[in-house]
C-alpha cells in the first residue's frame, strides 16, 4: 500500500498532507487520547465497537469533549478504511486531542485523525521462542485511559531493548500491573490469572476471558511481582502483536524458559476466533 488515505477533521489526506498544529494541544501539552485495532481477512476491523466505546470512556477519564456520536467516529473508520482497500491486513489508529489552542486549556474543536497503516508482522521467532522484559516499579497515570502520555514507555522500552528484552512490565509492592502497551498474563499455582485492579481494559484480554476454554481455571486477579518471576508461563495480549509468549524476566527464565503448553493453547484459539464468523 503505497498511496495511504488517512482521516484528519472531516477530511481524507493522504500522507503528504497528514500535518496537525504545533498549538495543538495533543502536541504541545500531551492532552490526547487513542485506540488502536487491526484488521483480519475479508477487511474485518477486529472489534471496532469496543475499541471506539474505549476511545469514548479514554477521552472521558481526562476530561476532554468528545463532540460526535460514536456512530460517526465508526463511520469514518469503515470509510477511511474503504478508502485503503487492499487485501493485506492493516493497523487503524484513532486520535483525539484537544485541539488548537494558545493556552495549555483545549479549544471547543478537537482535533481527529484516523491513521491506516499495513500490519506489521513480527518475527516468528516472538511466538515459537517467546521474549524477554524487564520489571519497572512504575504505575501509568490514570490507567484506565489510553493516552498519549507515553514517556515512561518509551524510555523503559529503550532500556529493555539494549540488554535484548522487548518492553518493560510495571508492577509496585503489592501487583503486577502490565507491561507498557499490553496486558499480562501468568499461570500461578496452576491458574491462569490476569491482574484486575489499575489496568487498561484490553479488547484482546476481554476475548480471551471470554472464549477461552482451558484444562486450568481462568481467573481476573492481581499478583505480586514474587509470584509473576515463579510463574510456570506468562504472556502479553494486545492488538497488534495479539498473544506474545514470555520466556525471561530481567534475564531469568520464566518457568523452563520456554513457550508453555498453556501459552500455545491460548495463541491457537485466539487465531482459531479471529479467522472466524463468531464476532
Amino acid at each position: 500500500m503505497n498511496d495511504k488515505i488517512h482521516f484528519l477533521n472531516g477530511k481524507f489526506v493522504s500522507e503528504e498532507q497528514l500535518a496537525v498544529s504545533p498549538r495543538d494541544v495533543g502536541f504541545s501539552r500531551g492532552y490526547a487520547v487513542f485506540d488502536f485495532l487491526k484488521t483480519y481477512p475479508r477487511h474485518r476491523p477486529f472489534k471496532l465497537r469496543e475499541h471506539i466505546d474505549r476511545l469514548f470512556n479514554s477521552a472521558d477519564l481526562i476530561g476532554l469533549q468528545m463532540p460526535w456520536s460514536k456512530e460517526q467516529v465508526q463511520k469514518w473508520v469503515l470509510e477511511t478504511l474503504e478508502a485503503n482497500k487492499t487485501d493485506e491486513e492493516k493497523f487503524i489508529k484513532i486520535m483525539v486531542s484537544g485541539g488548537v489552542s494558545n493556552t495549555m486549556l483545549p479549544s471547543e474543536n478537537p482535533t481527529i485523525m484516523i491513521l491506516i497503516d499495513p500490519a506489521v508482522r513480527y518475527p516468528k521467532e516472538r511466538y515459537e521462542k517467546g521474549v524477554g522484559v524487564i520489571a519497572v516499579k512504575h504505575k501509568r497515570y490514570n490507567p484506565a485511559a489510553k493516552s498519549n502520555n507515553y514517556i515512561e514507555g518509551v524510555k523503559q522500552t529503550q532500556r529493555a531493548k539494549t540488554i535484548g528484552a522487548v518492553e518493560p512490565v510495571y508492577y509496585s509492592d503489592t501487583q503486577v500491573f502490565e507491561s507498557s502497551n499490553s496486558n499480562i498474563f501468568a499461570v500461578i499455582d496452576n491458574k491462569l490469572l490476569t491482574p484486575k485492579t489499575n489496568v487498561l481494559a484490553g479488547i484482546t484480554r476481554a476475548v480471551l476471558l471470554e472464549i477461552l476454554k482451558l484444562n486450568v481455571p481462568m481467573e481476573v486477579g492481581d499478583f505480586t511481582l514474587n509470584e509473576l518471576l515463579s510463574s510456570n508461563e506468562a504472556f502479553l495480549t494486545a492488538s497488534g502483536k495479539e498473544i506474545t509468549p514470555i520466556t525471561s524476566i530481567d534475564g531469568e527464565p520464566v518457568g523452563n524458559g520456554k513457550v508453555g503448553a498453556i501459552t500455545k493453547e491460548v495463541m491457537n484459539q485466539f487465531k482459531e476466533y479471529t479467522l472466524s464468523n463468531l464476532w
